[in-house]
Order: structure tokens, then sequence, then C-alpha cells
């Protein structure tokens, strides 16, 4: 059987007295769609953090391909392709799409002596990454973020986390299109 892209080990996660996470252990292999449930205030916000880069865990191991691996901050996660689409799709209400796709690694162009956000480029490529997802209510990427759905908010998320290479999507209440 192959290395797990993600494995936890006896992972817990302690806030002073209070224990949140109890021994979680589990691996994701590559291609593996995995769904966490529980009651309220059962924990599955805390891992997801942990796993985000947001918490560190009190005892316990997070390896990825074999090799352990510490997060102290959200890059860190990201850096090693981990990247989670939160309950409202991690977009900015008053951006365009284009915009708010390349948040932090924007495309430029040169005009001249000047090197500048590449508007075109930005809405042609989110457009077409969403419509890879089959979103076609998508269609310009100079309209607002916050005209979309939670559905298709997070669509867009995913499909930003996708075209930059996550290899494991974390998805944190993911809502249904129509919503």
């Amino acid at each position: 059987m192959s290395t797990p892209v993600l494995e936890l080990r006896n992972v817990n996660k302690s806030f002073g007295p209070i224990d949140v996470l109890h021994d979680i252990s589990l691996k994701v292999r590559a291609g593996e769609v995995l769904c966490l449930l529980g009651d309220n205030g059962a924990g599955k916000s805390t891992l997801i953090k942990t796993l985000a880069g947001v918490h560190e865990p009190t005892t316990g191991k997070i390896l990825m391909d074999g090799e352990e691996v510490t997060f102290t901050r959200p890059k860190d996660a990201a850096d090693r392709g981990i990247s989670t689409v939160h309950q409202f799709g991690g977009t900015f209400p008053l951006m365009t799409i284009g915009r708010s796709f390349f948040v932090g690694v924007e495309p430029t162009k040169k005009i001249g002596p000047f090197t500048v956000f590449d508007r075109k480029t930005a809405n042609e490529t989110a457009v077409k990454a969403v419509r890879e997802f089959g979103i076609t209510r998508i269609d310009d990427g100079d309209r607002l973020i916050g005209g979309l759905s939670g559905g298709e908010r997070q669509s867009l998320a995913i499909a930003r986390a996708v075209h930059f290479g996550a290899r494991v999507l974390i998805l944190d209440e993911p809502r249904p299109l129509w919503v």
C-alpha cells in the first residue's frame, strides 16, 4: 500500500486545562475523500485548524509523505500543499472574481517602466478554472464576489486551491451551490 500523503499519529490538542483533541490518528492517501462528522464542540474545527497550521498539536505527529512535519503557521501547511476552504469560501466580497482568485500571487504585465496587475489574464484564468468544475454561472471575472452565492464562493476557492497545486484539500462545512 502507498505512503499516505497526510497522516496524523495520536494527535492531541489542549488549550490550558481543556483537552480538545484526543489521540486523533488518520491517514489520507492520494485521491482519497474523507468526511469528518461530529457534534458541535467535538473538535472538528480545531482539527482543521491544526492541519491548516493555525494550531500546533500539544502532542502527536503530523506526517506528509511519511516525513514528520511541523506547522507553526498557515503558510507552513500551504507550502506543503494543504489548502483549506473555510465555511464562507475565503473570498473577499468587495473584490472581483479575478482579483480574489490571485490574492498574493497576482499576474502582472509591463506597461513601459511600470509593472501592473494583469486584469485580463486574472479574469480569464479564474473563470476558466471555475468553469472546469462545471460552474457555468460564473462567466465574468470582473463580477464582485459579494454577488455570488455561498456555494459559488466556495467553488471559486476550491478552483483556486486546485489551480495552485493543492495536494490536500480541506473543506470546512462545504455548501451546496444553490445556497
